[in-house]
């Protein structure tokens, strides 16, 4: 047991692959044993099950964890040094309003969860929900870091950044993807490749990419790519104009492209990635059943890399030097030719006294462009979220590149609020003309 406990405390714990992982992850840390867990969810039934799945890890590693349990993020806020985020409102549900709505306006989103008319309103639902739960950290833990695995992440740090006093950073294992995606590719280890990237979550650029032993990746990248036609043509199309590959991958780099739709393959777009998506999460769920019934070993998840929100804990506890590859934060000219305060997606350096960004410097200019564009529609979001304005959300679409109609941007922004009301209770007004 170490000397370094802490408390960390994640809300949401209910959803099966943040609880399941998260608790694995901290379980399975020599550093952090003997800490306090504290786990929060609205559904009693999911935050039962997430103790006993607790309680299971605790036994298997010999961690000396302390679990809480709570369907009210309130007091059991109280003494966390760490928060961490994952929450959502009926998430499966609403993104397959948000995907069919637009679509049925004729607007071809590729997926609708986090940029899009989708994004839109999948912000809309989000951000109260999360403004919420900052409220009551202000009030039990107001110098808690709060580390946040909520979609649309960069819209989220935006509202927190700007509607609250508590210091908060977003996280997203998109860049893995990206590796993920090369090792596959390469036929090498994931860890064999170093990323240097920026630019905005789920459209980050390559800048640099090295193997690990510093050779330049981009050259071979293009012998590569023409050996495997078939591999992600939209991110290919992106990297032969603008000559720097995104990250991380199609699907998710797609939300801001208008051409997307035509370019990604069919099984990664639309209905079918949200049912793999439902699926996966599906599966963890039933993961996170067998290993409380017995019938799968905790051990199971020893393989996976450690997410994070982990490695972050266990660096500033254990005052411990660490290179994140990514994170997002307002820009504070950590990208120099994106707008200050909109949420980038940067490197990190994390130790004893906190996260600190990385300048990454100027991207190019055609880059540049877009993402400038989706800094601009997420401030109108999260604007059109906190205040409830009808005018700032048709703005967003309006703006949007995915967008190619105006009475459809009208039409399915009044939709969405209509299919949402229930939880949109700031939105009183919708178009009359």
């Amino acid at each position: 047991m170490t000397d370094v406990a802490t408390k960390i405390t994640l809300i949401g714990a209910g959803s099966a692959s943040f609880g399941l992982n998260t608790i694995s992850d901290i379980a399975r840390s020599q550093e952090l044993h003997g800490s306090t867990v504290a786990l929060t969810d609205v559904s009693s039934e999911r935050l039962a099950l997430m103790q006993k799945v607790a309680d299971r890890f605790n036994e298997y590693y010999k961690s000396g964890l302390r679990i809480e349990t709570s369907t009210e993020s309130g007091d059991i806020l109280d003494g966390s040094e760490f928060v961490m985020i994952a929450a959502d409102v009926e998430m499966m549900k609403r993104w397959k309003m948000n995907f069919q709505i637009p679509f049925k306006h004729g607007i071809k989103q590729i997926i609708g969860s986090c940029g899009g008319p989708g994004g839109l309103g999948h912000t809309l639902i989000v951000i109260p929900l999360i403004l919420g739960i900052c409220r009551n950290i202000e009030d039990h833990c107001k110098d808690a870091l709060v580390l946040n695995l909520t979609n649309p992440e960069g819209r989220v740090i935006d509202a927190i950044s700007r509607y609250t006093n508590i210091t908060a950073y977003g996280l997203c294992p998109g860049i893995y993807d990206r590796l993920n995606a090369f090792s596959d590719l390469f036929s090498l280890p994931v860890d064999y490749f170093e990323p240097f990237a920026g630019g905005l979550n789920h459209f980050t650029w390559l800048l640099d990419i090295r193997f690990k032993d510093g050779t330049d990746v981009y050259p071979k990248l293009d012998e590569r790519l023409k050996q495997r036609p078939d591999f992600e043509p939209l991110c290919r199309e992106l990297y032969n104009v603008f000559h720097y590959y995104p990250s991380p991958g199609d699907t998710l780099c797609g939300e801001y492209i208008p051409y997307a739709w035509d370019k990604a393959p069919d099984d990664m777009r639309g209905m079918n990635h949200i049912k793999k998506i439902e699926d996966r999460g599906n599966k963890a769920f039933n993961d996170a059943v067998a290993i409380t019934k017995g019938e799968l070993s905790p051990g199971s998840l020893s393989n996976q890399t450690i997410g994070a929100g982990t490695r972050i804990v266990k660096a500033i506890v254990g005052n411990k030097r660490h290179y994140e590859y990514s994170v997002n934060l307002p820009n504070e000219g950590y990208v120099s030719n994106l707008r200050e305060k909109i949420v980038v997606e940067v490197p990190a350096s994390v130790d004893k006294s906190g996260i600190h960004g990385v300048g990454v410097g100027a991207l190019p200019k055609g880059i540049a462009a877009l993402c400038n564009i989706q800094g601009t529609i997420q401030e109108l979001a999260v604007e059109a979220a906190f205040e409830g304005s009808y005018e700032k959300a048709l703005q967003a679409l309006l703006i949007d590149p995915v967008v190619h109609d105006a009475e459809a941007a009208k039409a399915t922004l009044n939709d969405l609020l209509k299919a949402h009301a229930s939880v949109l209770p700031l939105f009183r007004h919708q178009d009359k003309s």
